[in-house]
């Protein structure tokens, strides 16, 4: 990202109030979360990152009625989803690629998000994807997965 770039985004989180605008810039945020995992991602990087302050961007979290820690758990579940659909890595890598310590917790917090288990959640998905695409072998359907 260019120093102009990040300028526009630090200008962006302080003075553009239109909900549009600031569900890119919470979008722009997630993407900054993504990038840091498996790292445990922290705010004071992210906003670093933004090149904006930690107060700024705690501001702007808290107008937009949300926090970091939310975006964080928002960003491991559309991730966790994304992986278990493609079914590459098994679920202790997925819990790693997230920057989960332990797989437990990731089963835990995976199933405050779901409501059932990854593994749950990976089988009903393949059955998902098999009764869609009649006929199809599991790398079409991948390829067809990620087009969506």
């Amino acid at each position: 990202m260019t120093i102009i770039h990040h300028g526009l985004i630090r200008y962006r989180l302080r003075h553009e109030p239109n909900s549009g605008q600031r569900h890119c810039q919470l979008s722009l945020l997630k993407q900054q979360i993504c990038r840091q995992l498996p790292q445990v991602p922290r705010l004071n990087d992210a906003a670093g990152a933004l090149n904006i302050s930690s107060r700024s961007l705690q501001r702007f979290l808290q107008s937009n009625n949300t926090c970091f820690r939310q975006l964080v758990s928002e960003c491991r579940h559309q991730l966790a989803q994304q992986y278990l659909q493609e079914n590459i890595l098994n679920i202790q890598q997925i819990a790693t690629q997230l920057g989960f310590e332990e797989q437990s917790s990731f089963q835990k917090a995976f199933k405050s998000w779901q409501g059932c288990s990854p593994g749950v959640y990976r089988q009903r998905s393949n059955t998902t994807i098999s009764r869609s695409y009649p006929g199809n072998t599991l790398a079409s359907r991948q390829v067809m997965y990620g087009t969506n």
